[in-house]
């Protein structure tokens, strides 16, 4: 791929001559695909409790990675073949150390290793089990969207490093707007993503046949085009799905794992060159039309300048409404599960009532008691049930500050195409939601003071059925009481994350206006320099037309596993 670095190289200075910041993370990501010898990554994507680790785990043959109800945390976990069992831990410091295969947990999971404070950059486990795929090298990237923000973090920021993408979708929730949004993000990365429907086996052929249907239709919708979707189940009753996989997908992956890696590689500097050739247009007509243009866009721009304050306010303005309503948004949403939780508190409670024979006031503690630990529980499992639609508002005020951001872009693009006539590439601004980790569950009270200060003149035995009575009205208020509670932390969490989206939503929007204000100085670079860097890019682009990449799966042999 000599080819290949001769333009990644030139890109990298026009970059750094450009100040283009922006494209630092794509050019660091090929670099290094470039310079890898072998292997192909094929990184696993999807949102928390997808299946992702129990299909590693499948295809390793045993359970290597840890799994159950405990996300991972921020920590890439790669797997690969070797003629030992083997696993290492590499820390953010640089060094590495070797650990049993059998304590991986104790360094990815989030009970063993909150927040990653062992500092894990990643684990690496080699497996003689992954002889068959061998070079590939599997990559379980931690969840997205699940209890901690490190995780989405960490899996949206190796995106550009991503060769292969399994993206794994949960059969009984099949594409959400957030698995959309993860596939256009992908799209722009590799040329190579494979839909994995995992938990195949919670579906009977016909609703297969249904829930393909709808994902291929919601892919067409979205991009006119089709990925190759795999149904997929780790039950040994549905072996034939990882065979299928196997022998359609991941094999011939390794046969033509040369072709494949001049494909991604070709895929991901295409994108690149593509980018940075509109900036460099920019630069080469800043350079050579006359001083009037170049006076006509630096005024312009000015213009933008001074009216940051405008755009400030109108970015402020989206993520103060979104954060405004989304307590009451909440509230309405949770409606449902209050009743239902409601229902399970009381019941219980009458159980416990009819075991318990206590004074007054010990009856209230005894109760207390019971309530504190039932209700923790049953928040718990909301704010981890309910996660999505508490980081609603988050990823809404993602795609209306993204949208103010293009229009901004537009608006710049429209500047420098009435100044010096050249068009200005659209640029897709990539916002990075940080999911907040979830409040900490804690249980409020408020009882009447007098209620259980003369409790001890009260014959509970005269008095149990009233008693009984309030103590079952009090818990539905302490089950409202206490989701509104949760409601309210969780709007706290979500308003410091939009806070913070609105933040980098303007840092983005200065750094475009920065990077045309240096190309419209017209002194950047000679022209000269300019025309011989647009020749390479598009000479590069003209002659990297894909190659005809081998099959990876086939249509035929989808419908005839689900008819």
């Amino acid at each position: 791929m000599v080819q290949f670095d001769g333009i990644l190289d030139r890109i990298s200075r026009l970059a750094n001559e450009l100040k283009l910041a922006n494209l630092q993370p794509q050019i660091a990501a090929c670099g290094g695909l470039l310079h890898r010898r072998d292997g192909i990554d094929v990184a696993v994507f999807g949102r928390f409790k997808a299946g992702k680790s129990s299909f590693l785990n499948s295809l390793a043959g045993r359970a290597v990675l840890p799994i159950g109800v405990v996300p991972l945390t921020a920590v890439i976990t790669r797997l690969r073949y070797g003629p030992t069992e083997r696993a290492e831990a590499r820390f953010v410091n640089g060094t590495a150390k070797a650990v049993p295969v059998g304590d991986i947990g104790s360094y990815v999971c989030e009970d063993a290793n909150p927040s990653n404070e062992k500092e894990v950059a990643a684990v690496e486990i080699e497996l003689p089990a992954l002889k068959a795929l061998a070079p590939l090298e599997f990559v379980d990237t931690p969840g997205l969207g699940s209890a901690f923000v490190h995780n989405t973090e960490t899996a949206m920021k190796w995106l550009p490093n991503v060769g292969a993408a399994l993206v794994a979708v949960s059969c009984d929730a099949p594409l959400s707007e957030r698995d959309l949004g993860l596939l256009e993000e992908l799209r722009r990365h590799t040329p190579r993503i494979v839909l994995l429907l995992t938990k195949a086996d919670l579906l009977n052929q016909a609703q297969r046949a249904e829930v393909l249907a709808f994902v291929e239709r919601q892919l067409g919708q979205r991009w006119g085009t089709e990925l190759s979707v795999y149904f997929y189940s780790v039950r040994p009753e549905e072996g034939a799905l990882k065979e299928a996989l196997e022998r359609e997908l991941l094999l011939p992956l390794v046969r033509d794992r040369g072709v494949a890696s001049r494909e991604i590689a070709r895929h991901k500097l295409v994108s690149l060159a593509g980018q940075t050739r509109s900036y460099v247009q920019v630069a080469l007509a800043a350079a050579t039309q006359a001083e009037s243009a170049r006076q006509a866009l630096r005024e312009k721009l000015a213009d933008e300048r001074r009216q940051v304050d405008l755009l400030r306010a109108e970015l402020n303005v989206l993520a103060r409404e979104w954060s405004a309503s989304a307590l009451d948004w909440y509230l309405g949403q949770l409606q449902t599960a209050q009743v239902a939780m409601q229902g399970r508190v009381t019941g219980a409670l009458r159980e416990e009532l009819g075991q318990w024979r206590l004074r007054l006031p010990r009856l209230v503690e005894a109760w207390r008691e019971w309530l504190n630990g039932l209700l923790r529980g049953e928040l718990a499992e909301v704010s981890h049930a309910e996660r999505g639609m508490f980081c609603t508002p988050l990823h809404e005020t993602e795609r209306h500050l993204a949208r103010t951001l293009g229009a901004f872009h537009d608006r710049l693009a429209g500047h420098v195409k009435s100044a010096l006539g050249v068009t200005l590439t659209p640029r897709e601004f990539g916002l990075e939601v940080r999911e907040p980790e979830a409040p900490p569950v804690d249980v409020a009270y408020a009882f009447d003071a007098a209620f259980t200060t003369v409790g001890w003149l009260v014959p509970v035995a005269l008095f149990r059925k009233p008693i009984e009575r309030v103590l079952l009205r009090k818990a539905r208020y302490e089950v409202e009481k206490n989701l509104s509670r949760l409601a309210a932390q969780w709007r706290e969490r979500v308003a410091a994350g939009i806070k913070e989206l609105t933040g980098e939503a303007e840092k983005q929007a200065l750094e475009e206006l920065e990077a045309l204000e240096g190309l419209a100085a017209g002194s950047v670079s000679s022209a000269a320099e300019m025309e011989g860097a647009l020749r390479e890019l598009e000479g590069f682009q003209r002659d990297q037309q894909p190659e005809p990449a081998p099959a990876v799966a086939g249509r035929g042999s989808r419908e005839r596993e689900i008819a």
